[in-house]
């Protein structure tokens, strides 16, 4: 397995800062923490829980680096599906690279449309963490030892979530042909700013990945607890449903989702509750999100350029960039039943366009009715995706009743017409898969769903199902993981710098 474990030495002695540059092989890293001086910046575990700061902060993004969560990540896992799209009406472009696809090299791939630098900055960070935590010489490595266990088994969580959705996004499906291709690059260790690493496996990178999980989850460090903003046991576990269930590993999806369905705090948001619960200051807003990004002042957050700026109505109030909407074809699925509470996240154009339907996604919602959306959290894990993937799984494993029970669990909390549930004799995978894309619309998981399951993405196929999709050529109206834009490139400027990645193939 191609794991480059190679420590650094380039930045010792070196006053460094936790602000993050876009210059290429700036993924390598060199910053630890907030002003500390390199050579001695992690002794103890305070200097460690400034790095653990440092972690979080490149996970949540700033203003400038919005291709992680901050931004891209939801934009690239929507906009590429057939649920929603571009706003060509009154957008900004912010969300139009992955909508129109015509990008046509590497040159197109810049960090503003493209996920790597900042996945790679969080790998960076939670390297110092985990090589510092078992290094054994922090000065308070025995008194300390569970805070450092907790911090080092966090760090191990979110460098597998990185390298996860990095070789979800450059490496072929593993359902495709069991992990053969090449994936991403994978770093394990503190690098030099001078190392070129290669890309590995499909295959090796899943390894990796969930040896990080299993190492996290195993450990017995990860609080239990909910803390916003922060990564718990319960979270390490949804990541690991969503990991086993991208490689179709459907025993181990069960496990997993059983645990955290039967033995964590979370419960799901009731009809009454779903559509005020987005809120963060709601009451019930924590029952079922296990993880989010907390914005908790305007000097952590990401201004205009973040998600939920780019979710909200132009023409509201509050307003927005809105770039992003919902097609009319969910709308149509949505509103098909009127006493589904999804619609209820669903806000109607300002300005009066769109046939007067609700199209602008709600779920970032101003906290506390503050008139500002830029301070929402942002949730990343919810018990709803492991219910949806508990009963596919089920539905796989040939558990009909079992994947009945969970689909019913989702569809029961957001519909009050019973009619709508189902038996194990009338359940089948259409119904789920459609459940999950009227669930989790707006939450970067689409494209995924659909490239992992072979399935094929349309838009539309003629004027009469176009909606209010722009013209698009016919590459971006319906296309497959066999598709030649399936895959993105990666950024010409670190192939440039880095001859040791090769290029995904050209278009």
């Amino acid at each position: 397995m191609k794991i480059f474990k190679i420590l650094s030495t380039a930045a010792l002695g070196l006053t460094v800062t936790l602000g993050m540059s876009s210059c290429v092989n700036d993924w390598l890293d060199q910053s630890p923490s907030d002003s500390v001086d390199a050579e001695s910046a992690i002794k103890n575990s305070e200097n460690l829980g400034s790095v653990r700061t440092g972690l979080y902060a490149a996970l949540k993004g700033n203003s400038t680096l919005t291709d992680y969560y901050s931004r891209l990540m939801f934009i690239y896992g929507d906009v590429r599906g057939e649920d929603v799209q571009y706003n060509h009406i009154s957008g900004s472009s912010r969300a139009s690279f992955y909508y129109y696809m015509t990008y046509s090299t590497a040159d197109d791939f810049t960090s503003s449309s493209a996920v790597w630098q900042s996945p790679y900055i969080v790998i960076a960070r939670a390297n110092r963490i985990i090589d510092a935590a078992e290094s054994g010489n922090l000065t308070d490595q025995e008194e300390a030892q569970a805070t450092i266990s907790q911090y080092e088994a966090e760090a191990k969580v979110l460098r597998a979530m990185a390298h996860f959705d990095l070789t979800r996004i450059y490496g072929t499906p593993y359902t495709e042909d069991n992990g053969a291709s090449l994936g991403v690059p994978l770093v394990t260790a503190t690098l030099e700013s001078t190392a070129k690493p290669a890309r590995s496996t499909v295959a090796e990178c899943y390894a990796a990945i969930e040896a990080d999980l299993e190492d996290a989850v195993e450990s017995g460090a990860l609080l239990t607890e909910s803390t916003p903003g922060y990564i718990n046991e319960w979270a390490a576990k949804a990541l690991q449903v969503r990991v086993y269930l991208t490689k179709g590993e459907w025993s181990n999806v069960l496990t997993v989702a059983d645990d955290i369905i039967e033995n964590s705090p979370y419960t799901l948001w009731t009809t009454d509750q779903y559509a005020s619960a987005w809120d963060e200051e709601n009451a019930n807003h924590e029952n079922e999100v296990i993880a989010e990004i907390a914005i908790s002042s305007s000097t952590d957050w990401t201004d205009r350029e973040g998600i939920a700026y780019i979710y909200t109505d132009p023409a509201g109030t509050p307003s927005g960039y809105g770039d992003v909407i919902i097609t009319k074809a969910l709308s149509d699925e949505l509103t098909s039943d009127p006493l589904d509470v999804r619609n209820n996240v669903l806000k109607v154009s300002g300005a009066g366009e769109f046939d007067g339907r609700a199209v602008y996604i709600n779920k970032l919602p101003q906290p506390g009715g503050t008139g500002d959306v830029r301070m929402a959290d942002v949730p990343l894990l919810r018990l709803s995706e492991v219910y949806l993937s508990a009963a596919e799984a089920a539905y796989n494993n040939g558990d009909l009743a079992a994947a009945a029970s969970y689909l019913n669990s989702i569809i029961s909390n957001r519909t009050t017409d019973t009619s709508k549930q189902v038996t194990s004799s009338s359940i089948t995978l259409d119904r789920i898969y459609m459940e999950r894309r009227k669930e989790l619309f707006g939450e970067g998981q689409r494209y995924f769903d659909a490239m992992r399951r072979g399935e094929t993405i349309t838009r539309y196929t003629s004027e009469a199902d176009q909606g209010w999709h722009d013209a698009l050529n016919t590459e971006a109206r319906s296309f497959s993981r066999e598709s030649t834009k399936a895959l993105p490139l990666i950024p010409v400027d670190e192939i440039n710098a880095n001859p040791n990645i090769e290029q995904n193939p050209s278009y």
